[in-house]
């Protein structure tokens, strides 16, 4: 770290009463679920967004080999898996991966150098839970967060001075195997959490057969320390690692015997360390002030192949990149309680990321063409943001939340470098060490705006609160869609130094109730999105980003929970999405990629056998067909739909249920059907799994 980055760092913390906090420990339960979604603990029934928790239990029994296949159920939700099983991301309410900000421990996972949006690059077994906020939270958030904010909350000891959790599963999609172990603790003011663990999958069966290059092998470890110097004060650090090794592919190319493509991934590794620092109920007014400081590295090695005929001849581009990306960011946090019925919160965040990318490009059709280009950027994007947040207390069990979210970014690349050597034509012109122009161009600019948001939410009734708010959202363009150019699939996506950055305008109702034989949470939402940044056609091959006038999107999202008994309970989830893109040429279309309804619905039960539990869950996914439309090209691509039939079984026994063997039976029926075009879902299979607790 430099030293004016360093300077940059502890004057941020030094001088600012403001900040990003990590988020609490609870364990989540049912109809009192505790969550952070607001930046400080609240019950769930008194945050006015639409939020989703993905608990600790739930994590434990589920089979999920990363963090995309645990969400693929929330209402709102939609998973993309870019052609690999290894690297799935999401995005919410139909929104681009780029505006679903994922964070972990309330801290951004950057990506600046992909056409793909970040990817969640953390193994489930070190999360205690997800909190999903649906529809944009940039005032509290940050940039990004226009679709939602993925909060994963790690693991941070535990309610005895020593714990061990062990498990070992296998997952029949791809005849993989997963381990990890953790131990963790509480000591006379001391908390302290280790984990690891590894997984290794091969090539996934689909109804079709074998899907050649969609194997993957990760490995995860990561250490908590934390100590309470008294009981206003703690302060501690968090260390980890993620390292993967991923293939990805694509069905079409594998059925056409003149073309080839695949990507392999050998090293896509995050490493991070986090420190903080803790003051809470300092005196009657400022009840917490938080610091946070983190360094974090996300490394990518990538091979990216293609070879097609041209003619009779066949083209092959084989390009080896490798991605660096250094993260720095500090942030400080302060709540207030200003009487009796004010409580505000204020922060301060500042994030630069840096990247270098190296790309080495072989292109070569025999016996016309042989070059070689090496290719090197480097460029960065500084974020500093100011923010705060009230929530005040009305009559008649009224409660108004207004904040406002001041951001500057600034946006860099100061270099673009690339030369070619080899030959090319039937004159064979000979090029040594020649500039190359598919680099991408340097440049810079600076955006800054003000974004508000404004709520109001009803308690009137027991277990029941009513919600209606307005949110706006913003975010800026990153380095990748401004300055640079990236050949994938055996396409060429060029940047746009012209692009503004994206706003939009969010408006939604919404009910929850919490009772004892019923559990349900509804919200309709509609957005609008201006200077939308949508990849058009310039060529065949050619793709550039420009801003979109505008793009809408309404919908609503139901998740009901029954229980009629003590052991049977029928569940339902489901999202019904539409979603318009209008371009300043006057083209308009609701083929926006997205999927108009998509549902999981079934029944769980639980028995108490042989002095255990016993749980059962009998369930559908549905999801109907999605259509692409480009204005550029006039095409439109389908994406079919589908329903799978599912079963999953859980039995937790031995002293204090520290046991647990769970069965799963995915796509029972053998559907073929896919999130995207590139490649198939498993077909049917079986998981297994089994842990313990000490």
């Amino acid at each position: 770290m430099t030293t004016k980055l360093t300077f940059k760092l502890s004057a941020a913390a030094a001088l600012t009463l403001c900040a990003l906090a990590l988020q609490a420990e609870e364990t989540v339960q049912t109809s009192e679920v505790t969550v952070t979604a607001g930046r400080v603990e609240q019950q769930l029934l008194e945050v006015p967004m639409a939020v989703t928790v993905v608990t600790n239990q739930e994590i434990q029994e589920s089979s999920a080999r990363n963090v995309g296949e645990l969400l693929e159920d929330i209402p709102g939700v939609m998973v993309n898996n870019a052609g690999s099983q290894g690297l799935k991301r999401v995005s919410i309410r139909g929104e681009d991966t780029f505006r679903t900000l994922t964070l972990i421990d309330g801290q951004k996972i950057s990506e600046q150098k992909s056409m793909s949006g970040a990817s969640i690059l953390i193994d489930p077994s070190s999360i205690e839970r997800i909190e999903v906020i649906k529809g944009p939270a940039s005032v509290l958030y940050g940039s990004d967060a226009l679709g939602g904010v993925v909060n994963i909350i790690t693991k941070k000891g535990s309610k005895k001075p020593f714990e061990a959790e062990g498990s070992v599963a296998w997952n029949g999609a791809g005849h993989g195997w997963a381990e990890t172990i953790s131990l963790g603790g509480t000591y006379k003011g001391l908390n302290y959490h280790l984990d690891a663990g590894y997984q290794s999958h091969g090539n996934i069966k689909t109804p079709l057969g074998y899907q050649k290059g969609t194997d993957f092998r990760q490995k995860n470890a990561s250490a908590f320390l934390s100590y309470d110097f008294n009981e206003h004060f703690t302060a501690g650090l968090r260390a980890d690692t993620f390292d993967s090794d991923i293939n990805s592919s694509s069905w079409e190319y594998e059925q056409d015997p003149n073309s080839e493509f695949f990507v392999h991934i050998p090293k896509w590794k995050r490493d991070k360390v986090a420190l903080f620092a803790e003051g809470k109920n300092l005196n009657e007014y400022l009840t917490r002030l938080r610091w946070d400081g983190y360094w974090q590295k996300n490394h990518k090695n990538m091979r990216n192949y293609v070879s097609q005929p041209q003619g009779p001849m066949k083209v092959v581009t084989d390009s080896h990149a490798d991605n660096r990306i250094k993260s720095y960011g500090t942030s400080l946090q302060a709540d207030w309680q200003l009487g009796e019925s004010n409580f505000l919160i204020t922060g301060y965040e500042f994030v630069q990321d840096q990247l270098e990318a190296d790309t080495l490009a072989k292109t070569t059709m025999a016996p016309m063409l042989n070059t070689v280009t090496n290719r090197y950027v480097k460029g960065k994007e500084t974020t500093n943001a100011i923010f705060a947040s009230m929530e005040t207390t009305l009559p008649m069990d009224f409660t108004l939340n207004y904040g406002v979210r001041y951001t500057w970014v600034d946006s860099k690349l100061s270099k673009a470098v690339g030369v070619k050597n080899g030959y090319a034509g039937m004159g064979r012109v000979k090029y040594v060490n020649a500039p190359d122009d598919k680099v991408g161009k340097v440049g810079s600019d600076k955006n800054s705006r003000p974004v508000f948001n404004l709520s109001l939410n009803w308690t009137g009734m027991p277990d029941t609160s009513l919600r209606a708010g307005w949110s706006q959202g913003f975010r800026v363009p990153n380095l990748q869609e401004k300055y640079l150019i990236n050949s994938m699939g055996g396409g060429t996506t060029f940047g746009n130094a012209d692009l503004k950055p994206e706003k939009s305008n969010n408006f939604e109702v919404g009910a929850r109730y919490a009772g004892s034989a019923l559990e349900a949470d509804f919200a309709l939402f509609y957005n609008l999105a201006d200077d939308y940044i949508s990849s058009v056609h310039i060529s065949k091959t050619e793709y550039t980003y420009l801003n979109a006038d505008k793009a809408k999107t309404f919908g609503a999202e139901l998740s009901v929970n029954f229980k009629p008994t003590d052991h049977f309970f029928p569940y339902a989830s489901m999202t019904w999405l539409r979603r318009k893109t209008e371009w300043g040429s006057g083209v308009s279309t609701y083929d926006s990629g997205v999927a108009g309804f998509t549902a999981r619905y079934g029944v769980k039960t639980e028995f108490d056998v042989f002095n255990g539990r016993w749980n059962t869950d009998t369930y559908l996914r549905s999801k109907t067909a999605s259509k692409s439309y480009s204005p550029s090209s006039n095409e439109t691509t389908r994406v079919a739909g589908y329903t799978t039939l599912n079963f999953a079984t859980t039995y937790h026994f031995g002293p204090q249920k520290r046991y647990m063997v769970s069965a799963e039976a995915i796509n029972i029926t053998n559907q073929l059907y896919s999130y995207g075009d590139s490649i198939y879902e498993p077909g049917r299979h079986f998981n297994f799994k089994l842990s313990a607790k000490y």
